[in-house]
């Protein structure tokens, strides 16, 4: 892609609704894993339950709540937002696991990701010259 085109991608999306509508996801996306980490770090009965039902210590629940904040906290912040993301992707890749690992639904934390990405790539410009999305002529 030249780079003119490129500029057309990302000027393409640079539009207010853009970026208010990445600002929504990403709010999404922090509160979603905000409240779970309070959750977790609450050690609320039913937390407990859940821990127990996917097989992990009561020991590692307020661990885990505290990595997921720092996680969200991360990609909250403009300036740590990429490396938030891929850690947010990572945190919810071992969500999934976990989920497939017991039967359970893991729809919840792949939606969670797909919207932490979209967040992204709606509200910085930098990551839509990096990955531009093409159009047919």
């Amino acid at each position: 892609m030249t780079t003119a085109a490129a500029s057309t991608a990302v000027s393409t999306l640079s539009k207010p609704w853009a970026l208010w509508l990445g600002r929504v996801f990403s709010a999404l996306t922090v509160a979603g894993l905000g409240f779970s980490a309070v959750m977790k770090v609450s050690q609320s009965p039913d937390v407990l339950k859940g821990f127990e039902h996917f097989g992990y210590p009561a020991s590692v629940i307020v661990t885990i709540g505290v990595v997921e904040l720092l996680v969200a906290l991360l990609y909250a912040v403009p300036q740590t937002a990429v490396l938030g993301a891929i850690l947010v992707t990572g945190y919810l890749g071992g969500a999934t696991a976990t989920h497939v690992r017991v039967a359970d639904p893991f729809i919840a934390p792949i939606i969670l990701g797909v919207l932490a990405w979209a967040g992204l790539f709606l509200r910085d410009a930098r990551l839509r010259a990096l990955l531009p999305l093409r159009r047919t002529p």
